[in-house]
């Protein structure tokens, strides 16, 4: 619908149950309340540690429902993920006031994760290549998934903050490279941000040739992503000659040590417009090192757009970034930096949502078991956007966030048990209205 949604339900089971009715037609009747009751487990333990978890500690205390229905949900129910990440993006726009929409930008970050499995029972299970090993081995037997997330400007205090949300997983199954499933999470939510500014935030294994070009259709789309340093770059095309014959396309081959540098804190920084096999267009290209003599940890980004073109630093300040009018040129920099936002992301579902806990072993279980996990994570954080109660906890950690909501779940459902059972003995009706009344009060449980 494109307004923002606002929930002032007392009831925090209700709340949950009102923002999920934005999935609501995504499943048929019977794996639309098992959706909810996960979801709805998931925000109450401590940890997720595994389907029977949530079994155990959560939903057989309070619902008569088979263990093995959440199992058949997670295996069979054929739902849509696409379908999930698009009312995921659908809901996190919402929260944009219709008046900022064109001058703000919108980033969504494209990454791999990589989770490692023992045994041999998981489907795609397989070696990968890890760099973050370091412990004599680079490989890893596990899973990859490719991952989408999206970060949505707020104007708070008077400066635009970036609220990160996972859009999904794909678990990568050798049928189709990273790059192509990437590219499609991209190409399914799309429709919903044409009246946006959107770059896309990725590293250099993304910035090839067949994942660029699934995003020329979108003409609001643009790229800033790391390039490997070896990249070939051209000066722009040189005058033409007078002489006959074709035009030249491309400048003379550049080399990145003879750019002009700028130190900005433990930095060198320069940035030229430069031509690649890449794109098209001519580019923009940041070129950073620690060391200018010797260049050692060369790093180098690409921009797809002018960096003053960029809405959100345009005309806002940003609380994550310095002040980006007094240095232009390091905009495309800063702007890389937001894709740290996925990797903090990534550390708190492993650590603290137990993302590597699924003991499902099918690809669809696997993936539909990731993807509840990332909507439980996005209404954690949009929560205190859209309910007056949990606004203190704007731009609080999820983890914060989850807690106090998994308190008030269990509150309401023990007092809801004992009110059911008192219904039973016979009480009169002052005394249950007297309860009843209690139970929204805070720590009476």
């Amino acid at each position: 619908s494109g307004t923002m949604i606002s929930i002032d339900e007392k009831s925090i089971i209700k709340t949950i149950e009102n923002y999920l009715s934005e999935y609501r037609s995504i499943f048929f009747k019977r794996s639309f309340h098992i959706f909810i009751l996960l979801i709805t487990a998931m925000l109450s333990v401590q940890e997720v540690r595994s389907i029977k978890f949530l079994y155990d500690n959560f939903i057989k205390k309070y619902w008569h429902k088979a263990l093995n229905s959440f199992y058949y949900f997670l295996s069979y129910e054929n739902f849509s993920i696409e379908s999930l990440m698009f009312a995921t993006v659908k809901i996190a726009i919402s929260l944009v006031p219709q008046k900022l929409k064109s001058h703000i930008t919108i980033f969504l970050i494209t990454d791999d994760t990589l989770q490692a499995k023992f045994g041999n029972k998981f489907d795609c299970c397989g070696k990968l290549f890890d760099h973050t090993k370091h412990n004599g081995t680079s490989y890893l037997n596990g899973h990859c998934f490719a991952s989408l997330v999206i970060s949505i400007p707020i104007l708070f205090c008077g400066k635009l903050k970036y609220l990160t949300l996972p859009v999904g997983y794909k678990l990568y199954d050798k049928n189709e490279t990273k790059l192509e499933i990437a590219g499609k999470m991209i190409q399914n939510i799309m429709p919903l941000l044409l009246d946006f500014q959107v770059i896309v935030l990725c590293d250099s294994w993304y910035t090839k040739k067949p994942f660029l070009k699934m995003l020329k259709d979108y003409p609001n789309l643009s790229v800033i992503g790391a390039v490997r340093s070896d990249t070939a770059m051209y000066d722009l095309c040189p005058k033409p000659t007078g002489k006959r014959g074709r035009p030249r396309k491309k400048g003379e081959k550049l080399n990145v040590r003879d750019f002009e540098y700028t130190k900005d804190d433990d930095y060198y920084i320069a940035t030229k417009k430069v031509i690649t096999n890449l794109f098209d267009d001519p580019v923009m290209i940041t070129v950073t090192t620690t060391d200018i003599d010797k260049f050692s940890s060369v790093r180098v980004y690409i921009s797809s757009i002018e960096p003053s073109d960029i809405k959100s630093f345009n005309n806002y300040t940003i609380a994550e970034c310095k002040p980006a009018n007094e240095k232009p040129h390091l905009i495309p920099f800063f702007t890389y930096r937001f894709r740290w936002n996925i990797e903090v992301f990534f550390y708190q579902h492993k650590f603290f949502w137990s993302f590597g806990n699924y003991m499902v072993r099918n690809k669809r279980a696997i993936e539909n078991y990731t993807n509840l996990l990332a909507l439980a994570y996005s209404f954690v954080v949009i929560l205190p956007f859209i309910h007056k109660s949990f606004s203190k906890y704007k731009f609080q950690s999820p983890q914060e966030i989850k807690n106090v909501i998994s308190y008030q779940i269990s509150k309401e459902l023990i007092l809801s048990t004992f009110v059911r059972k008192i219904q039973k003995s016979k009480i009169s009706e002052e005394v249950l209205q007297a309860i009843n009344s209690l139970i929204y009060s805070d720590k009476v449980s």
